[in-house]
């Protein structure tokens, strides 16, 4: 099964997020796709906007949240 890899960039205001296999994202930081850039170690609380010239990675999953029916009973004595 193949990781998958999130990239979230800002530059000049604009903020992307690009979805990579484990390759893709080792052959765009070996070929300095994003620039001279520094990598986040954690997900800053600011806006993006202020993470200068940086990147963060998160792996995993796109998730759906599903819609569960709840069906709420009452009774009384």
């Amino acid at each position: 099964m193949n990781e998958t890899y999130f990239v979230i960039y800002n530059s000049d205001g604009e903020t992307t997020v690009s979805e990579l296999t484990k390759e893709q994202l080792l052959k765009a930081i070996q070929e300095n796709h994003w620039g001279h850039m520094g990598i986040l170690g954690s997900c800053p609380s600011e806006d993006t906007n202020y993470w200068g010239e940086n990147i963060l990675i998160i792996k995993g999953k796109v998730v759906t949240p599903q819609p569960k029916e709840v069906i709420t009973k009452y009774d009384v004595e």
